[in-house]
């Protein structure tokens, strides 16, 4: 048994010059979810974590070039700055550390982006910086980046043979972060409703051109109805005459997009009709 018995590496903390620029190469390169990026004033430092798979990747930005993460930089360039295990009782885990003449910087726990936090001096630990982190705060915080994955199934009622635009629209949306499922063409109520069942989907997002919307979309709506559903966001976009969206929403469409509607539109439409909904008391 050790001084300090770790439990499970919790996050590789990567030091950057522009964490902006290096979030989306993550996401662009590797597919992982674009993070929210967050000051930290203590420490000097713009961060995010990234949850990937059972760990987290956490990048770091120095906002003053007196800070210790850029002088990190300056002197060995971008790269890992640290690696965080977690462990039990943190607290103790400091003192008896302490107690066995093993340098710590925090002898006692602080607060950090990933949870209840202490740092081991890298001259303990063969040069590298050893960031600890109670488990019980890991864990749930852990959950918390996971939970705010919005979960999207785009679907094609109908007939349509054409999806282009529901191709690009899905993309744009994994590119924003959201967990997107796309059902294919050809699809009906029952299965796309079905489908949202399967995937717990947050959002439904209808494409449709065959002009069947008025037909499709109440189906649609009886089969989430059958399935408890009923707190699912559902939009649609296509080829839909105006005077038949005052209808759609009266039936419980969320938002109705046309032709020319930019992604950026229809991402933070969705990113703010479920937050409205998780806000809802019984929602």
């Amino acid at each position: 048994m050790g001084i300090c018995t770790v439990q499970h590496i919790n996050h590789v903390c990567i030091a950057v010059k522009d964490i902006d620029e290096t979030v989306r190469f993550y996401r662009d390169v590797f597919g992982v979810a674009e993070a929210e990026v967050v000051d930290i004033e203590d420490q000097a430092v713009r961060a995010a974590l990234i949850q990937v798979g059972g760990s987290q990747l956490e990048f770091i930005e120095p906002t003053d070039p007196n800070g210790g993460v850029a002088k990190f930089i300056e002197r060995r360039g971008e790269g890992v700055h640290h690696i965080c295990f977690e462990v039990e009782n943190l607290g103790g885990t400091l003192r008896r550390l302490d107690e066995q003449g093993i340098a710590v910087i925090d002898r006692e726990p602080r607060e950090g982006l990933s949870g209840t936090i202490g740092f081991i001096h890298p001259k303990a630990t063969r040069g590298v910086l050893i960031e600890l982190v109670d488990q019980v705060d890991a864990r749930r915080l852990e959950s918390d980046v996971v939970s705010r994955a919005i979960k999207v199934l785009v679907a094609k009622p109908g007939l349509d043979g054409h999806d282009r635009g529901a191709k690009i629209i899905a993309r744009a949306l994994r590119d924003a972060g959201m967990e997107v499922t796309y059902t294919g063409i050809r699809q009906t109520p029952e299965m796309i409703a079905d489908a949202a069942l399967e995937n717990d989907a947050d959002v439904v997002a209808l494409s449709i051109l065959s002009g069947a919307h008025m037909d499709l979309f109440p189906l649609i709506f009886e089969r989430m109805k059958i399935n408890e559903m009923e707190d699912v966001v559902i939009v649609a976009g296509g080829i839909i005459p105006e005077e038949d969206r005052a209808t759609l929403l009266e039936m419980g469409v969320r938002g109705v997009f046309g032709p020319g509607t930019s992604t950026t539109e229809i991402v933070e439409f969705i990113n703010a009709a479920r937050t409205e909904l998780e806000g809802t008391p019984g929602a």
